[in-house]
């Protein structure tokens, strides 16, 4: 799989506090014009998956219903989790799940994706890739 590098000192590049064992996991941040979304955390890893068909669907209303049809056809993780609505990113140092998904059908808007340090980007369109933190 492609890695993507991604410099320390870029402006979206920060830190993701994790609320259990208080570990500041690094990361990348889409921008809010980056229009990534809908984007699922796995439920076991914090890859995401990035899903453009959807968008259409959920550009100007998220609904309890449009939730439910993407949420049944959501993939597998590679990692043998599954991609799903409630889960947020795990911390790298206690596996906690860190709560960026806080309602799920708001979150069908959510332009700012994060992905940890040696995530991976799984697409439905265009080239999945693996995400590195440099410098």
């Amino acid at each position: 799989m492609k890695v993507v590098e991604y410099e320390r000192s870029l402006q979206w590049v920060g830190h993701l506090h994790c609320p259990s064992c208080q570990h500041d996991n690094i990361g990348w941040r889409s921008s809010g014009m980056s229009e990534a979304f809908p984007h699922f955390y796995c439920s076991h890893c914090s890859n995401v998956y990035l899903n453009r068909q959807a968008q259409d669907l959920v550009y100007y209303e998220a609904t309890p219903e449009l939730l439910a049809r993407i949420a049944a056809a959501l993939p597998a993780c590679p990692c043998g989790g599954h991609f799903t609505p409630t889960a947020g990113p795990k911390c790298a140092a206690c596996h906690h799940e860190i709560p960026l998904v806080r309602n799920a059908v708001q979150h069908l808007q959510n332009p700012n994706m994060v992905l940890l340090d040696g995530a991976c980007l799984v697409r439905d369109e265009g080239e999945s890739y693996r995400v590195r933190i440099v410098g």
